[in-house]
């Protein structure tokens, strides 16, 4: 009989469902309108010399050079002698120093950035460009193994002082590409499997801001990495995905945000949620910097950017998933969204057609999470010294010292060792013997989301699924498909969102170039202006 299967499966989720509603340690909102205190301050000094020896008038130079400007772009900068790469790294390291503290968008600074930057000016003086990201100012989420002098903390209190041994092949590919690493990207701590309240946060460095309004949603769980890109606070950035967690900050903080398809990009050194399903992936302001950045990191030869068409849409089948867009009842909110995806693929040339399936048979998702939580989260801490074993481990480690470890509580762990303890009861597992369960349930989530969207796909004669920021990303995401989210402007509130274009299996590439025809007939994206300032 199948994981999904089991009859005991219902009464896990009932569990979940019990606890939710008592709220376990949930508050509701911030008890206060201002935010957390950091556990580590954003340190300036390495660069305090650097930041006073750049004019006001050059910084205003640089954001003219800067704004809306693609990395090609920059690059023709460079090549020209308008910018340097220390120049650009101190102001993107000045508008830090400025605005973070109000968006918490980073949890850290690389202290040696300037001078990755100024070898990178020495290296293009040498005649000697590793490439399109040679002196590019980039930050990565806080669960991508960088070493020392940075931490990977993944927002947590328990691994505050982690530096792994070895950074994450990611980490090691931007940094051969020339890339300056400007720090870590914030995110909601733990991959968002330690607290829904609210997601964007984490204990070390607090709770996220939407730069287009302190009311606005920032999601998670890379939450910084849609923060930072979308208020010009790096170039690029990268994050991570399991389920949503790269698509939903994006479409929420408006910018680009693409999970790849699943092994695209290795997961080495990266803190896992799911290892099953987990997916690094690009986040920038323009599609062209995301082919970019994802042809670095990546494990092919493919040059994403090179192969972008302005005109990839005409013509093309495309499946707008309508029905799973609107739910039960709709709003008109929801309408509008879908009036300008409509118009969008209108003005792209797209063959667009509804397509009315709801993915009633996909896999139940949050089983897979706790069970990610417990063997592949819980095995990183533990292993990176911390004093751990078990998820009940960790809710106790928190619980000792709440207002500095928790101070948003710790509903999702609640939640976790009851659904692992239900688990136990139900299979007569021992939670350390949950391994082949836990490898059983991955692949066979898989399998079942991979056959509704291949199903999909195939019934409807589409070659391309459209869906609103991460509405499908428990079907997309477990099945490893890859998908891509481009901004739709904002509403009339201003708040951004947008819309999702879900790729064929292996269609990475095609995928860029749909999203890229679909940006340049739209140019929704609207920057936030109050930053620009």
């Amino acid at each position: 009989m199948s994981f999904t299967s089991r009859n005991w499966l219902a009464s896990i989720l009932l569990v979940f469902v019990a606890a939710s509603q008592n709220g376990c340690d949930r508050p509701d909102k911030p008890t206060s309108d201002a935010n957390l205190p950091r556990l580590r301050e954003l340190d300036f000094s390495p660069f305090e010399k650097g930041l006073e020896a750049l004019p006001e008038k050059r910084v205003t130079t640089i954001l003219s050079l800067v704004t809306d400007a693609t990395i090609p772009e920059v690059q023709t900068a460079f090549e020209n002698g308008l910018l340097t790469s220390e120049e650009l790294t101190l102001f993107f390291l000045r508008r830090i120093k400025r605005h973070d503290d109000d968006l918490r968008s980073y949890t850290e600074l690389n202290p040696l950035a300037l001078e990755e930057a100024r070898n990178a000016d020495r290296l293009r003086a040498a005649g000697e460009v590793r490439g399109p990201l040679h002196g590019i100012p980039i930050n990565l989420k806080d669960n991508i193994g960088t070493t020392a002098p940075m931490h990977t903390t993944a927002g947590a209190e328990i691994l505050l002082e982690h530096s792994p041994v070895k950074e994450a092949v990611l980490v090691t590919q931007l940094r051969e590409a020339g890339a300056v690493i400007l720090g870590k990207a914030a995110l909601s701590e733990l991959a968002g499997s330690l607290t829904t309240e609210p997601p964007g946060y984490n204990a070390v460095s607090g709770i996220g801001v939407n730069p287009y309004g302190k009311d606005f949603p920032v999601s998670g769980s890379s939450s910084g990495s849609g923060i930072s890109a979308s208020a010009y606070l790096t170039m690029v950035s990268v994050g991570t995905e399991t389920s949503g967690s790269l698509i939903s900050p994006a479409s929420m903080n408006g910018v680009i945000g693409m999970k790849p398809g699943l092994g695209l990009v290795s997961g080495e050194g990266i803190i896992p949620l799911i290892r099953f399903q987990d997916s690094a992936g690009p986040v920038a302001r323009h599609v062209m910097d995301a082919a970019i950045l994802l042809a670095v990191i990546d494990a092919t030869e493919v040059d994403y950017a090179a192969g972008l068409d302005a005109k990839a849409l005409e013509g093309v089948a495309v499946g707008v998933l309508r029905v799973g867009i609107i739910g039960k009842g709709g709003s008109d909110e929801t309408s509008e969204w879908l009036a300008l995806i409509d118009q969008g693929l209108s003005k792209a040339k797209a063959v667009s057609r509804d397509v009315a399936e709801t993915f009633d048979g996909k896999p139940e998702l949050l089983p897979l999470i706790f069970l990610g939580l417990s063997e592949d989260t819980i095995g990183y801490i533990s292993s990176a010294g911390a004093p751990v074993k078990t998820l009940a481990d960790l809710k106790a480690y928190n619980a000792a010292e709440p207002v500095t470890r928790i101070p948003r509580g710790q509903n999702m762990i609640e939640v976790g060792t009851q659904i692992l303890a239900a688990i136990v009861t139900e299979t007569g597992v021992g939670e350390e013997h949950l391994g082949p369960l836990y490898k059983e349930a991955a692949q066979e989530a898989r399998e079942r989301a991979s056959a509704l969207l291949a199903r999909t796909f195939a019934e409807n004669r589409v070659e391309l699924l459209v869906s609103l920021s991460n509405t499908h990303s428990d079907v997309y995401a477990t099945a490893g498909y890859p998908a891509i989210t481009i901004p739709l402007g904002l509403n009339r509130a201003g708040e951004p969102n947008g819309v999702t274009f879900i790729g064929k299996q292996g269609d990475d590439a095609k995928l860029l170039s749909y999203a890229h025809a679909f940006e340049a007939a739209t140019r929704y994206r609207r920057n936030p202006e109050a930053v620009l300032k």
